[in-house]
């Protein structure tokens, strides 16, 4: 009799792992066009997303990368109306009851492979109203990550980047988002090619109101960004997967590796940024 009740128990804890593990599972879609599926783990104040793929390969992303986390369609035949929501730069939130709620992502925290295993999984999402609102995993269905569609085609371009990418000198303006991490210009650069920048805008980098940055950055570090020694909410950029670089207020930089050049503000924690640069590229043929 013991042994049966056991092995009932058991099999009802199974049960309740299992289901809460599908709750966990979704397909993330980078801002490069790429996908992946695993459970969704942890989301850090810093802007940081653990997704478990398996289990010798947990990934570790940046939010500012990511454009799409959807846990019920795998990240196709999305609805046209979703889509049209989703192309501000605010984060969309859509819950399994059908109602959606605009704002910003800012944790996904307990549950199994987080830091607070013991607690259950939430979802912390700040509406445009500034409310903090908590959600299960069994409501939420989809999040956009902001500015989706992220561009034209995989690169993640623009329509005027992506024109420089064809091979057309005509300049292209790119919007750098303070929360949106690595964004693709779609140019192509060759290695010691100088590229010509004019930028313009400002950034807020926290909820501190006078914690803003013009291209050049601030007077003050983010020991987590991709540039540690170099101005927070500095304009940075790297070519590829190549090492970052800074930008700032020059009028050129010589790029250092052949391939795609990315535009990102230099900062670590995202969540809480605002604002953008507008950057204008031009550069000299060989």
């Amino acid at each position: 009799m013991i042994q049966r009740w056991l092995v009932a128990l058991t099999a009802v804890w199974l049960g309740i792992g299992v289901a809460a593990s599908a709750q966990d599972r979704a397909t993330v879609q980078m801002r490069d066009g790429s996908k992946f599926e695993g459970r969704i783990e942890e989301l850090t104040a810093n802007g940081e997303l653990f997704v478990r793929v398996s289990q010798d390969d947990q990934r570790r992303v940046r939010l500012g990368s990511v454009a799409l986390i959807d846990k019920v369609g795998g990240a196709s035949g999305l609805p046209e109306t979703e889509i049209r929501e989703a192309t501000g730069s605010e984060h969309l939130l859509l819950l399994t009851n059908g109602s959606s709620v605009k704002g910003h992502l800012l944790a996904i925290r307990g549950g199994q492979g987080s830091a607070n295993e013991n607690q259950p999984r939430q979802y912390v999402f700040r509406s445009s109203d500034g409310r903090e609102q908590v959600f299960g995993p069994e409501q939420v269905s989809r999040v956009y990550v902001g500015m989706y569609p992220f561009g034209a085609g995989a690169s993640g371009a623009s329509p005027a980047a992506a024109a420089l990418e064809a091979g057309y000198d005509t300049p292209g303006a790119v919007h750098v988002r303070a929360n949106a991490g690595w964004i693709s210009t779609g140019m192509r650069v060759r290695r010691g090619e100088l590229v010509a920048f004019n930028t313009s805008g400002e950034v807020q980098l926290s909820d501190n109101a006078a914690d803003r940055a013009r291209p050049a950055g601030t007077a003050r570090m983010a020991p987590g960004a991709p540039l540690p020694t170099v101005n927070a909410g500095a304009l940075i950029g790297r070519v590829g997967n190549g090492a970052a670089f800074g930008i700032g207020n020059q009028a050129s930089v010589p790029m250092p590796l052949d391939g795609v050049l990315y535009l990102a503000v230099n900062d670590d924690a995202l969540g809480d940024n605002s604002g953008e640069f507008i950057v204008s590229l031009s550069r000299t043929r060989y």
